[in-house]
């Protein structure tokens, strides 16, 4: 996206919110003209007042002063407040729709870009957007402040006005010069940013790994790298914001020292009084804050479109998951089908042209070495991806043609990554669905989990930390599980759920899952025998491709593929 696209898209936030700038643009010129009055009436003050010594004009002007000074307040105030709602309403919005597409978006995305980054966009990134109405601000106020005090300079004086202005053009140079410096270290800024949130996140949420392979010192460089940096980044930054002001500022001292001299000239022939030099040169002496506001414009400009450049191509990349479906998705367990299915992550095949039915109520176990394709397989079935080559029916119906939502409300997973969000063990249990707490107990239950759950300090009203960290591995699986059984999806996928328990936590979780699997079609992943032997069928992947299948004692029986897992001890207690 160019430059000229994204400041129009960017405006197009801001158009639904016309009224209350065009409120603010007219408080924005009152505000202007305060600056221009302020100067004719220190012109009166010192021609008339001090120099004429007019006492009844004395008595008035203290009161206009202060008067002049409350109405620049109050405009001030009402102004800014004005500015700043539109600028959070735009900022809330925009946030809250980077929120909702990142939801949209597929976990493969989510795992090519860490969170620590993709935080810092919707965090950082987005809040630079507000420069964007500081700039419009900026360029409204700004100009108008100068005509006033320009028109206010030329009624005194008209000759000395243009002498003035004469080198106003060359402003035009340090302002384009800066501002596009500090576009490009602003976007370098964002931009590592978004990698120092990464590892921070990153070093944070891994802390034990960190911590068991003390590794501390190794993130702790690597984060002050990404630190060092950032300081560079920010003081180029803060360089390129700078300098625009004190060169507009030099311009302008010899557009002023042009005029004092030639100023003087006329008072010592006696062409103009002294007071409407002093006047004259107050005016040109305020021009400077216009004008470096002005200068500003580019710079508050650069900034926003900074951030809304990253914020833009994150809103336009598109899901690789489209949900164009129309139908509703099983409500009772239902025959899943493979047809000749082909999936590639970019660096060769996965999966080569796997043909599998699974039939409604029937539980199909997959087994195989790591790497095999087993996963991709069973994260086909909700759309976490899609195949390549090939599709996949549920009872005859394409997944692409079935409501994404509703596809995945049909299927239920429970992996052995246990993830507890940081709420209430209550909450946890029921995400997902709108359930009381009785069915948030019975669904407990029937993990195996209400009994430790009782024991907690507030019982299912007790906050878990994050990721779940104060329960066991086998308390987090069977909350997870609960989750499941709340859900009651007509088909379930188990993802090697009990691979990391040990004995006594596996055959707590083991037996709230053969509760969980009843009247369900079910595709289970496990390197445990004691998971896999009892289901229906049990079929052999290997790199990708299924080369066996059956009953557990048929393939024994057989000697094939099977057998040679086993015999190999790919299953720890065979």
């Amino acid at each position: 996206m160019n430059k000229k696209a994204t400041v129009r898209r960017m405006l197009m936030y801001f158009k639904p919110h016309r009224a209350a700038f065009a409120l603010a643009l007219l408080l924005m010129g009152l505000q202007a003209l305060i600056p221009g009055t302020l100067v004719l009436l220190i012109e009166q003050v010192l021609d008339q007042v001090l120099i004429e010594q007019d006492d009844k004009l004395l008595m008035v002007m203290p009161l206009a002063l202060i008067g002049l000074y409350a109405v620049r307040g109050a405009l001030t105030v009402g102004r800014g407040m004005l500015t700043r709602e539109i600028a959070w309403e735009v900022i809330t919005r925009l946030r809250g729709q980077l929120f909702q597409h990142l939801l949209r978006m597929d976990p493969g995305w989510h795992q090519r870009h860490p969170t620590g980054a993709i935080l810092a966009r919707l965090t950082n990134d987005v809040t630079t957007i507000q420069y964007g109405v500081s700039g419009i601000v900026t360029a409204v106020q700004q100009p108008l402040t100068l005509i006033a005090l320009i028109a206010a300079a030329a009624w005194m004086n008209p000759w000395l006005t243009l002498i003035a202005v004469a080198v106003l053009p060359l402003v035009a140079w340090p302002i384009a010069r800066f501002g596009s410096r500090l576009r490009h270290s602003s976007k370098a800024s964002l931009d590592n940013l978004a990698g120092l949130s990464s590892t921070a996140s990153e070093t944070l949420t891994g802390i034990r790994v960190v911590a068991s392979f003390a590794g501390e010192q190794q993130r702790q460089a690597e984060f002050d790298q990404a630190n060092e940096e950032q300081r560079t980044l920010q003081m180029k930054a803060f360089l390129a914001q700078l300098m625009p002001g004190p060169a507009v500022e030099l311009i302008a001292a010899i557009g002023v020292g042009a005029v004092l001299w030639l100023g003087g000239q006329q008072v010592f022939a006696g062409e103009i009084k002294a007071g409407e030099l002093i006047a004259f040169m107050v005016a040109l002496g305020l021009l400077n804050e216009p004008l470096k506001g002005i200068s500003k414009i580019h710079s508050l400009t650069q900034r926003a479109l900074a951030g809304a450049e990253s914020i833009f191509t994150i809103l336009d990349t598109e899901p690789s998951i489209r949900d164009q479906g129309t139908q509703s998705g099983p409500k009772a367990p239902a025959t899943i089908s493979f047809h000749h299915v082909t999936f590639d992550y970019g660096d060769g095949p996965v999966l080569q042209g796997v043909d599998l039915e699974i039939g409604a109520g029937e539980v199909v176990a997959l087994v195989g070495a790591s790497g095999a394709g087993k996963s991709t397989i069973a994260n086909m079935i909700p759309r976490f991806i899609d195949p390549t080559h090939g599709r996949i029916t549920m009872d005859g119906v394409d997944i692409t043609d079935i409501q994404l939502v509703d596809l995945r409300r049909s299927v239920a997973v429970v992996s052995q990554e246990t993830f507890l969000f940081n709420d209430t063990v209550a909450a946890n249990i029921s995400f997902g669905t709108a359930a009381s707490i009785e069915q948030i107990e019975h669904a407990a239950q029937i993990a195996n989990a209400h009994s430790f759950i009782s024991e907690l300090p507030l019982g299912y009203q007790t906050r878990i930390d994050e990721l779940g960290m104060r329960l066991s591995g086998g308390q987090r699986q069977r909350i997870c599980i609960a989750r499941a059984v709340l859900r009651n999806a007509p088909i379930l996928i188990l993802d090697e759920a009990t691979s990391a328990l040990d004995a006594t936590s596996e055959a707590l979780v083991q037996e709230a899952l053969e509760r969980l699997m009843k009247d369900k079609t079910v595709l289970a992943i496990a390197h445990r025998l004691s998971t896999v032997r009892n289901a229906d069928r049990i079929i052999v992947i290997e790199e990708g491709r299924i080369i066996d299948g059956g009953p557990h004692d048929d393939l024994i029986a057989a000697s094939g593929a099977y057998a040679r897992l086993i015999q190999h001890q790919a299953f720890p207690e065979a």
